[in-house]
């Protein structure tokens, strides 16, 4: 009894956060970048709840958020920048029109921008391959036939490829970052570890393919 009591208190500021932020989405009241705010204040009652909101706590809060953001608007920036100038030039065109005479028809195409998103994920950050590809290849979807919504959750469940694949892997990374020096892990421990949690994501995109209603059952009964 003791432990499913401790198992269920655990378990409701986890779910504070994650209702926090799909609940205002699922019932319109905001859409995900409002959403996330909400999860921003749910975490922050939170965090005065069990006592632990002063000063030092909210300014590391404050300069950490603000490093966070001030590195993905630089990149976001910088990858605008290219994408602008590589679609002004027409090499889009080039590049659409070399995925679109891949064979196979449309699963042979779709196969291989997953691909495409699964090898840039070794070596650029998950907001450069979003900001940079996406603009090129998103356009794909209607043309081939495709849910645009399912196809852009698609290539979202492949980029959480790129936080674990090395080189560029930023969760291997964190990881070590976090590992206690007395448990000796080092990088090749990690990366032998994140192997099986790819296989993983490739089943996802699996049963994602064969059952697309997983993607989006949901999403049609909020339209509802």
């Amino acid at each position: 009894m003791y432990k499913m009591r401790l198992l269920f208190t655990s378990l409701i500021p986890p779910a504070f956060i994650i209702l926090s932020v799909l609940g205002v989405i699922f019932l319109g009241i905001a859409p995900p970048t409002e959403a996330a705010a909400a999860g921003a204040l749910a975490a922050l009652i939170l965090t005065a709840v069990y006592r632990r909101l002063n000063w030092p706590t909210l300014k590391s809060i404050i300069l950490r958020s603000l490093n966070i953001s001030c590195m993905a608007y630089f990149i976001a920036a910088m990858s605008v920048a290219y994408t602008g100038v590589f679609l002004r030039g027409g090499a889009g065109d080039v590049i659409q029109n070399a995925v679109l005479a891949t064979p196979g028809g449309r699963w042979g195409v779709f196969a291989i921008v997953m691909f495409i998103y699964f090898i840039l994920g070794f070596f650029i950050e998950w907001i450069g391959i979003f900001f940079i590809m996406v603009p090129i290849l998103a356009p794909l979807a209607p043309l081939l036939g495709f849910d645009p919504l399912w196809f852009g959750m698609m290539i979202c469940v492949n980029l959480q490829m790129s936080f674990l694949t090395p080189p560029y892997a930023f969760a291997i990374f964190v990881l070590r970052a976090a590992a206690p020096p007395e448990l000796e892990v080092t990088t090749a421990d990690i990366i032998r570890g994140v192997i099986p949690y790819i296989v993983l994501v490739m089943v996802a995109l699996g049963l994602c393919v064969a059952f697309p209603q997983i993607i989006l059952w949901l999403p049609a009964q909020m339209i509802k």
